[in-house]
């Protein structure tokens, strides 16, 4: 399509996944290792772009970072986050409450988790720990048995049937390939943040936040 923008993917292996408390501990070799990936990734990839983006929702823990590490060094080229993005979606759609699903970092709401700053604009639905855990088991078998496995899909099927919330955000990427039986609505963060991106490259928006 010649109307398409350019579009530049980059795999880094040193910010590999999968991550969590191991390597998200500020102070620790593991974190030091990451935010170095991080900043070497922002700087090559900034060169050939305007906007680019994290794809993993835990990854955005070290958001802060990378936005310091672009001021510091005059980095012309913006990062788009996925959080940002879905507190723009919530403010748009009138999300009153959200539920959101992913790794044992992501969905620990009220505190670790690089989408609890959303609790200041929508009511974030604490899940029990089992739940939590159900989750991480299933992201693993997604990735090792792919998620047509009735194996993974029946226990997908019980995540989502095992709490009350109408708006339930699917914040890995791996979830959005599974297909629940359910009347929740189900939030895919990364189709909102690739419709954003897009938006912005073609100029339909100066600004996402205004």
């Amino acid at each position: 399509d010649k109307d398409a923008p350019f579009i530049t993917l980059m795999n880094v292996p040193t910010i590999g996944g999968p991550h969590g408390s191991w390597d998200l501990q500020k102070g620790t070799k593991e974190y030091k290792e990451l935010i170095d990936g991080m900043k070497q990734a922002a700087k090559n990839i900034a060169i050939c772009t305007d906007y680019f983006c994290i794809a993993c929702n835990t990854l955005h823990k070290v958001q802060p970072e990378v936005e310091k590490y672009l001021g510091e060094e005059k980095i012309p080229a913006r990062f788009i986050s996925i959080v940002d993005t879905v507190s723009l979606y919530c403010k748009e759609n009138n999300v009153k409450d959200l539920v959101v699903l992913g790794s044992k970092l992501t969905t620990d709401v009220h505190g670790d988790s690089p989408y609890a700053p959303l609790s200041s604009i929508v009511k974030l639905v604490e899940l029990p720990g089992e739940v939590r855990d159900m989750q991480q088991q299933a992201l693993e078998l997604i990735k090792t048995k792919g998620p047509e496995n009735k194996q993974v899909q029946d226990l997908f099927q019980t995540i989502v049937d095992s709490f009350d919330g109408e708006n339930v955000l699917l914040g890995c990427t791996e979830f959005p390939l599974m297909k629940p039986k359910t009347s929740k609505k189900l939030i895919d963060p990364t189709q909102l943040l690739a419709d954003r991106l897009v938006h912005l490259s073609w100029g339909l928006s100066e600004d996402a936040e205004e």
